[in-house]
């Protein structure tokens, strides 16, 4: 890590240019690579503008020369370059452009070899994608006609500021870097296009029925290059490693410390599916690190797992990428999980190919951060009899008799669909297809098995099984669902609590993170309830006469209910500042033993077959952005997002008379 700052700290902005294929100071219409890729004006442009300072210094620190072109909705064409040099080939390629927009643009080429999209071969441009301004950039392969895009905001990164927009192409990997801040990223199959007569432009782009322009602002320069530039030439070429620092916290803003509600950093990423694991007091969260709701690499996913653990679940570490994407025939790294033994600790998880079928892999790790992936690689396919498009979400974890375990999603194909598969291990290489653990008759995802207080737990994508070991017999507990939350999975912390984390979608596959704590009840059956190192304490609660404090995030509250007579609803209803606003509303239903999460009168989460409701029952609720989350009681949980605003004030109604409640509230630990 020293020599890599050293390295960047040493290299020269301007030698990054010394192999590109083509590079335009602006000093004048001339290819500064001495490659003669020379531009034709057209229109509205004047090169060859000194720019004033700061601008100028600026221009020079980033290898340009300080000098700019200025159009006014004029183009530049540089045709196909000399000898054909722009029409780019292979599987990998960078585009660096410095500028600076003028006010209001708001739909623009930039830098494009267009043509129309099935002939499309690299373009920069701004245009609105749907919700305002976006630089955009898109990517032709042979692999599909339809081009890969990625964007940022406008308005996210600064709509008349300068900014040095790079793209790289590296093969399994296509981003988009704006001063220097990895800002979207996509994950690509096949090369580049072959080239078709197409145009190299800029300020403009040519559709294959014309050319449209509408470029205004200024670009200090701009590169191409048939190699992907290295992590230390985009830094220096967007300013150094301080300048990018600092472009990173205005774009992304502050690292969050509480993961409660939390996503990664970014305007299109969330978190997916989750994998705890616990070693040695740590508490690690591996979770499907998702763009674009699993719309990547056209629409193949392209998750991969990232990584924060913690030894108290209240301040938190960030990991590098676990298992990343390395090679284009890698979709998709899906949900698995994480065994320690011995030395060494194990991943395994699936893997989609872009047919869609599902292939398990494994990677080991000696310190539980950098992970390898072992070879062959995937370790196994569909076993005969299973479905090669459904085997996913391994699960390890050795069993009484000493054997190691791997569950899987699966479905199979002699009638009976959906299963949790077994195989068995002595030495977590060398693994026996078993009879399947269970055939529920469904697909079951990310099934999640346990021993916890002498009682096997089973959990599959909304429900959960009992049994007194994992031979079984598994029985279904009623209720039978822990929670809203979809394919929850759990890991113990300390000796005798388990923590399970999920997500709660926001309009599509995946989005923030949610923790419970698991409660074991005297039956054996299994609750939810929050996790107390989440919450305020209790000294930080303070009572409140039904206006809720103002919190820039979100606020906790606790109150204890007394039942509405003869059976009636309890209604809890959190108001808006405006008359006439819907009302977000928390009923208690004794009679029909229901828990509902309404928005006017739309029910939007539900939980059924909830006890102790008919008499004095403990309610506790966070309202955190768009987020209202409630724990019955301590042992049962509901969360759902909804469309309202802030919320200002409570009222309780029980049955038809008002309720006086002593709330207590306190600002939420949730940062950023």
């Amino acid at each position: 890590m020293l020599l890599s700052l050293a390295a960047s700290a040493l290299l020269a902005p301007s030698a990054t240019f010394d192999d590109a294929v083509v590079v335009w100071h602006f000093a004048d219409l001339s290819d500064s690579s001495g490659r003669g890729s020379s531009l034709r004006m057209s229109g509205a442009v004047t090169p060859g503008n000194s720019l004033p300072e700061p601008d100028a210094a600026a221009s020079r620190a980033r290898g340009g020369d300080g000098s700019a072109a200025r159009l006014d909705g004029g183009r530049l064409d540089a045709g196909q370059g000399q000898g054909g040099c722009l029409v780019l080939a292979g599987a990998e390629m960078s585009l660096c452009v410095r500028l600076r927009l003028d006010a209001g643009v708001e739909d623009t080429p930039i830098l494009s070899m267009h043509g129309g999209h099935e002939a499309l071969l690299y373009n920069l441009f701004v245009t609105d994608l749907g919700r305002g301004p976006a630089i955009g950039f898109e990517l032709g392969t042979d692999f599909d006609a339809r081009p890969l895009q990625l964007s940022v905001p406008l308005d996210l990164v600064g709509s008349t500021a300068w900014h040095d927009v790079i793209v790289r192409f590296s093969g399994a990997r296509l981003e988009l870097w704006v001063d220097g801040v990895l800002v979207d990223e996509e994950w690509p199959l096949g090369g580049l296009r072959a080239g078709s007569g197409i145009p190299c432009l800029i300020g403009a782009e040519s559709t294959g029925r014309g050319v449209k322009a509408g470029f205004s602002g200024w670009i200090d320069h701009a590169a191409l290059w048939d190699r992907p530039l290295t992590d230390e030439e985009i830094l220096a070429l967007s300013g150094g490693r301080e300048e990018v620092a600092r472009r990173e916290g205005e774009i992304l803003g502050p690292h969050r410390e509480s993961m409660l509600y939390w996503r990664p950093r970014g305007h299109n990423a969330s978190v997916g599916d989750c994998m705890p694991f616990s070693h040695d007091g740590r508490f690690h969260v591996f979770y499907l690190f998702d763009r674009r709701h699993h719309g990547s690499k056209w629409g193949l996913g392209a998750h991969q797992w990232a990584h924060v653990s913690s030894t108290d679940l209240r301040h938190w570490e960030r990991h590098p990428m676990a298992i990343a994407i390395e090679e284009q025939w890698e979709a998709s790294i899906c949900t698995g999980s994480v065994i320690h033994d011995g030395d060494a600790y194990h991943a395994f998880y699936a893997t989609r190919t872009p047919d869609g079928a599902q292939h398990l892999g494994h990677a080991v790790s000696e310190d539980g951060i950098s992970f390898r992936k072992l070879e062959p690689n995937p370790f196994l396919s569909a076993p005969e009899g299973y479905d090669p498009m459904h085997l996913r979400d391994p699960l390890v974890f050795r069993g009484e008799d000493g054997l190691y375990r791997l569950l899987v999603t699966a479905r199979l194909t002699d009638g009976r669909d959906g299963c949790i598969g077994q195989l068995l291990s002595p030495d977590l290489l060398a693994w026996d297809l078993a009879d399947p653990l269970l055939v529920p008759g469904r697909v079951t995802d990310c099934p999640d098995c346990f021993e916890w207080g002498g009682m096997w737990y089973l959990l599959a994508e909304f429900v959960y099984w009992m049994a007194p070991s994992p031979q079984g017999p598994w029985t279904s507990p009623q209720p039978d669902r822990l929670d809203v939350l979809y394919v929850p999975k759990t890991a113990p912390f300390g000796p005798d609590r388990r923590i399970y984390v999920s997500w709660l979608p926001d309009g599509g596959w995946g989005g923030d993170m949610v923790f419970r704590e698991l409660v074991r009840l005297p039956d054996g059956r299994l609750g939810t309830r929050f996790v107390p190192e989440m919450m305020p304490s209790e000294e930080a609660l303070r009572p409140i006469d039904g206006r809720l404090p103002e919190a820039e995030q979100g606020v906790y509250l606790t109150a204890r209910l007394e039942p509405a007579p003869d059976g009636a609803v309890t209604a809890i209803r959190f108001l808006g500042n405006v008359p006439g606003e819907p009302v977000l509303s928390l009923r208690l239903d004794s009679g029909s033993r229901s828990v509902g999460i309404s928005e006017g009168g739309e029910v939007l989460a539900q939980i059924d077959l909830v006890e102790g409701l008919d008499r004095a029952t403990d309610v506790t609720v966070v309202l955190c952005r768009d987020i209202i989350d409630v724990c019955i009681g301590g042992t049962r949980t509901l969360i759902t997002r909804h469309r309202l605003g802030p919320r200002s004030a409570i009222e309780v109604e029980a049955g038809n008379r008002v309720a006086a409640v002593d709330w207590m509230a306190a600002p939420l630990p949730v940062d950023g």
